[in-house]
Order: C-alpha cells, then sequence, then structure tokens
C-alpha cells in the first residue's frame, strides 16, 4: 500500500535535502506556504498544494534516479 501523500511530503522535508525556495520554485506553491506545510504551522493544507508538492519531490528523486544511471 502507498504511503499518504501528506507523510510522504513531510518526510521529504524532515530530510532537508532542499530549500523552502527551491521546493517553491519547482512545486509553483508560494514559499511561505511551503514553509508553513514543512513547519506544519497549516492544520490541514489544501490537498492542491500538497499534491503539487509532492509531484516536485517525485520528479526530482526521478532525475536523481536518471542522472546516476548515466554515470
Amino acid at each position: 500500500m502507498e504511503k499518504p501523500l501528506y507523510d510522504f511530503v513531510m518526510e521529504r522535508f524532515a530530510q532537508c535535502e532542499y530549500t523552502y525556495q527551491e521546493v517553491a520554485d519547482g512545486s509553483g506553491v508560494p514559499r511561505r506556504t511551503v514553509e508553513k506545510i514543512a513547519r506544519r504551522e497549516i492544520d490541514d493544507p489544501g490537498v492542491s498544494h500538497v499534491q503539487k508538492i509532492a509531484d516536485y519531490f517525485h520528479a526530482r528523486a526521478k532525475r536523481v534516479r536518471v542522472s546516476a544511471g548515466t554515470r
């Protein structure tokens, strides 16, 4: 079973791999909203924002896997 979207996003934020600005620029979600979600300042963030952030993390992970395979 796949992990809930929110849990996936929060785990990625916990890994501290990206700045809030990188996530905002890549996902299209405002930086302050990204920061509030990452810091759990929003109790129930909108699914559209969480989906955009998750899509960004998935795309970044895919790019890393592709570039690792070309070395």
